[in-house]
């Protein structure tokens, strides 16, 4: 991630007056961060901007899952501060942000040529069962931790057209998150197949422990990011 400090500038509001007497919302709040699926372990939220759109300040609170799914150029300003901040960010890049205990209010504004998006995952809690050790399975790379946050763990899932994991055990809950287009089969340890049309921002939440095998049935490679709640 490229990040770039620069002069304050003036952001617009999308919708002047909808924030508090603060003058800033909780996320789930803003407008433009679009609630999608929620249960006792995480709230996951989708933020579309098109170019030069910019949100309201909101506020974030819990340890978060950040996957962004295009390109994108993202001006952000922390709320009663002069400076701001640009951030290069490619499709792909993955973290888990510590706002439990380091809670941030900005506003953010698509400084990029298209359109920007990216899921979001709020960490509730944490289920009972988890695993102690990182996942190693077929197709499945462990990433890097880059923000701190010790509620996840992140791998990157790559499946060509044709490829399959094999049976691979998840001894945990967790998030998937595509960045592609693809066709993926599913098949658990019962024999039950189901096929998934995905597409860049689609996500399924899974409850583990349990064991799958996942085939590329389509012509795209698979490209998704999971989130280990740990």
């Amino acid at each position: 991630m490229d990040t770039t400090t620069k002069a304050p500038q003036q952001l617009q509001s999308p919708r002047a007056g909808s924030a508090s007497s603060d003058g800033y919302v909780g996320v789930a709040d803003e407008p433009q961060h679009y609630h999608r699926f929620e249960n006792d372990f995480v709230r996951v939220y989708d933020v579309r901007f098109a170019p030069g759109e910019s949100s309201l300040y909101h506020r974030h609170d819990e340890d978060t899952l950040y996957v962004t799914v295009r390109d994108a150029t993202i001006h952000d300003q922390t709320y009663q501060s002069d400076e701001c901040q640009v951030h290069r960010i490619p499709a792909g890049l993955s973290l888990c942000r510590p706002h439990k205990g380091e809670p941030l209010i900005h506003r953010v504004r698509n400084d990029g040529t298209g359109p920007m998006q990216m899921i979001g995952a709020e960490v509730k809690k944490l289920p009972e069962i988890v695993a102690a050790e990182p996942l190693q399975a077929p197709f499945h790379t462990l990433l890097e931790n880059l923000s701190g946050a010790r509620r996840l763990r992140l791998y990157m899932i790559k499946l060509e057209p044709g490829e399959t994991t094999g049976p691979v055990t998840y001894g945990f809950s967790g998030l998937t998150v595509s960045i592609s287009d693809a066709n993926v089969e599913f098949a658990d340890a019962t024999g039950v197949r189901r096929v998934i049309s995905f597409a860049p921002g689609a996500h399924i939440w899974h409850d583990g422990p349990l064991t799958q095998t996942l085939t590329n049935r389509g012509e795209t490679a698979f490209v998704a990011v999971l989130g280990e709640w740990c």
